[in-house]
Parts: structure tokens; C-alpha cells; sequence
């Protein structure tokens, strides 16, 4: 393992000559400049979330998870340790990175499951007077101390389709929502399927009009089919599809496609599973979106890398070379599924596997393991940083054991 570490310093000594702002292992992560494009995958061991610094300083906060079973041995650790919650943590890093600090642009909830919004359920405070009150967990644990200006989530106006939501975790997250609203101005828009640009440039959008942009693939059930704004809405075709058995949340995860110049990336949350079409015969929803999005550079693993999701379909599409993992549980480490993600039967060329956390017992467990090159063995928060113009980037993986945003590994492609 320690060999793999120094070829990662080689490789960033050797890209690195001439350009002095690169940091080295060991180093501070560098602050966002001007023009870059940045892609946190911030690691707390209780859920997901991803921060996103877009090339003018926009800001983009997709998900904010906070799932804590007291029943359940399995999990991850909880870093950088429990003298806080993950909402707690999320908002101390976004100000450590964010060029506005505790101003965020976007709130994106991609679908409404706890690990992604928070837990209601914790033995959290809950607060006082704001008509209705609600419990600090994940994303509104994360609003006491960053202020939103606009959110996206899939159920919004009516929270009706594919059907009625009822779950006490949304009631929450709604509630927070309002509270928000009504105290600060956050505005709320229904996220359109197949529309560019919904999510734009804030601060500069003429500078970067030419060279970057955001696609709307899929929420609820709907997919962009590739072309112009026309989509598909798999939960219409057939009535078996509203059946309370194929009620299935992660079906309905929002989608996106991130394109700087040359360099793609794709984020879909937990999106996984079929449907049936007009004729009964099974639709994977991940094969759709793929086929939807096309080849990507880095791709953030949908349903982090469980063993019902990544499928060859959707693999073979998407064609990433750099897949990375939100990882929280120890089942997050499939190795089917890891194995599919490195097989160069599905595609060809290099990747790298990049999951914010791989426990130590799994580590020795697979060690011989086919896929274990491809798989960076240092794990924490994952940065993609995109050079100005989008032509290059670099994944970083920064410790998750303190806030000094420690860089542990560098991978130059």
C-alpha cells in the first residue's frame, strides 16, 4: 500500500514541475481560485453529502445526511469524531472552502431517504417557536449556521407524484424548509427534467456561458431522454409501477451532468432499481440515465456502490474513469460491484476507485482481490479540482480525522 502513496507523489511531482500551487501530500488543501471548479465529497461516517464550488463562485450543496443507529454494527466511524453531529460538520467545512463562507447559492436534496436528509428519529434538539418546530438533523442541522438562497428536491410544490410522500423524515426536512422561507427568503422551484441551465452561474455567468453548464437527467422516475428537453416518466407507463412493493425512494433520485469545457462528471444519489414499461418487461432506471448522460470523467457512485446498484448497463455507458464512493457502512464495499466498476471488460482503459472510507478488516479481507489496484487505499473527503477551462483535473483525498484539510493522496490522471 505505502508504494501506491509514493507513485501518487511521483505522478504530482512530475505533472507539478513549474506550477508551485499544487500542494504535496502532507500539505494544506489550496483554497478555490477563480475559475476552478470544485467537487467536495465530504465524509462524516452518518451519510452523504457532496459541496460543490462552481468556476464563478457559485455554490452548490447536494444532500446533507444524518443517519445514527445505536442498533446497528456495521457503521463507519464517525469523523472527525462525536463530539458533533454530521449537519454540525458539514457546515464547518462548508465555511472552510466556500469563497462566501456561510452563503450557499443551491440546496439540492437528491431524494428523501435519512443517510441523504437527516434522521428525525435522533435524539437531537429540536427547536422552539418556529411554527412548526422540527429536529436538528442533517440538513437542518446544516441551516442553523449556512444560509441557502434557492433548493431543489423532487417533491416540490405538492410533494404528490409518482405518489402522495408520507414520511415523518420529509415532514421534517419540510418544515425546516419553511422555517427557512418565512425567516430568510429561501425560494423554491420545482426541479424540471431535461432543462439545461435550471441550476446556473450566479456571480459571473457570462464569463464561463461558452464553457460550462448543468443538465437535469432524472427525478421521480423521470429521465431525460438525451435529446432536447423531452423525458420519459417511467412510473406512467405501467399501473403496477404505483403498487405500494414498487415503491422504491432511490428510483426517484435527482440526476445531474456537470460539463466544464472537455471535463464531465455525473451525480445521481441512490438512483437503482427497475420499473415496468407499457408491456410489463422490467426498465432499469440507472441503464436510462446512462444512456441519458453518456461518458463521464469522474462519477459519484450511485447508492454508494450497493450491491443493487452499478450495473453493467449503467457502467458500460457512463464509462467514468475515476468512480468515487460516499461511503458510511460496511456494506457499502460490495465486491461485485467493485469488480464491475474496474473491469475493462465493460470498456477499456484505466480507473481508479475512490471510497471516502474502506474499514481496515475489509481491506485485509480483499487484499488479493482483482479490483484491489484500482482502488486508491487512502479514503476520507475526495476533492475534484477542474483547472480553469475545465482541460484538467486532479482528485485529492483530504483526511477526515481533523478539520486541517490534510492532503493524504493526489492523483493527477
Amino acid at each position: 500500500m505505502q508504494t501506491f502513496i509514493y507513485l501518487f507523489a511521483i505522478g504530482l511531482f512530475l505533472f507539478s514541475t513549474g506550477c508551485s500551487a499544487q500542494p504535496k501530500i502532507g500539505q494544506t488543501f489550496p483554497q478555490w481560485q477563480q475559475g476552478e471548479l470544485e467537487i467536495h465529497h465530504i465524509y462524516t461516517g452518518r451519510g452523504e453529502s457532496n459541496f460543490l464550488i462552481l468556476p464563478d463562485g457559485t455554490s452548490l450543496l447536494i444532500d446533507a445526511g444524518d443517519w445514527d443507529p445505536k442498533d446497528y454494527p456495521k457503521m463507519c466511524d464517525a469523523l472527525p469524531d462525536s463530539s458533533r453531529r454530521a449537519g454540525e460538520w458539514i457546515a464547518r467545512y462548508i465555511k472552510r472552502v466556500n469563497p462566501y463562507q456561510e452563503q450557499v447559492d443551491y440546496l439540492l436534496i437528491s431524494h428523501f431517504h435519512n443517510d441523504h436528509t437527516g434522521d428525525s428519529s435522533n435524539p437531537v434538539p429540536m427547536t422552539e417557536g418556529r411554527n412548526p418546530d422540527y429536529k436538528l438533523t442533517g440538513i437542518a442541522e446544516v441551516g442553523e449556521s449556512i444560509r441557502f438562497k434557492q433548493v431543489f428536491d423532487r417533491g416540490y410544490p405538492d410533494y404528490q407524484y409518482p405518489l402522495p410522500i408520507q414520511d415523518p423524515d420529509v415532514d421534517n426536512y419540510r418544515a425546516f424548509i419553511n422555517w427557512q422561507r418565512k425567516q430568510f427568503g429561501l425560494r423554491q422551484e420545482a426541479f424540471e427534467v431535461g432543462k439545461c441551465n435550471q441550476i446556473t452561474l450566479q456571480h459571473e455567468p457570462e464569463t464561463y456561458a461558452s464553457t460550462f453548464s448543468i443538465r437535469n437527467l432524472a427525478a421521480s422516475g423521470i429521465i431525460w431522454s438525451g435529446k432536447g428537453d423531452s423525458c420519459t416518466c417511467y412510473y406512467d407507463l405501467n399501473p403496477i409501477n404505483l403498487l405500494p412493493n414498487k415503491q422504491n425512494e432511490n428510483t426517484k433520485s435527482i440526476g445531474l451532468r456537470i460539463d466544464y469545457g472537455p471535463f464531465r462528471y455525473y451525480t445521481g444519489g441512490d438512483i437503482s432499481g427497475n420499473l415496468s414499461d407499457n408491456d410489463g418487461n422490467p426498465v432499469n432506471l440507472e441503464e436510462k440515465i446512462a444512456e441519458a448522460c453518456g461518458p463521464v470523467d469522474v462519477c459519484k457512485a450511485n447508492h454508494h456502490a450497493y450491491r443493487d446498484a452499478m450495473t453493467e448497463g449503467f457502467i458500460r455507458h457512463i464509462q467514468a474513469r475515476h468512480y468515487i464512493i460516499p461511503v458510511w457502512d460496511y456494506e457499502h464495499i460490495q465486491p461485485s460491484v467493485m469488480s464491475r466498476m474496474a473491469s475493462k471488460q465493460l470498456y477499456d482503459g484505466e480507473r481508479m476507485i475512490f471510497p471516502t472510507a474502506f474499514p481496515t478488516s475489509l481491506q485485509q479481507k480483499y487484499a488479493s482481490a482483482d479490483w484491489m489496484p484500482s482502488v486508491c487505499p487512502e479514503t476520507g473527503h475526495v476533492v475534484v479540482k477542474v483547472s480553469k477551462g475545465g482541460n484538467h483535473y486532479t482528485i485529492y483525498v483530504l483526511s477526515a480525522e481533523d478539520e486541517n484539510m490534510r492532503v493524504k493522496a493526489v492523483y493527477t490522471p
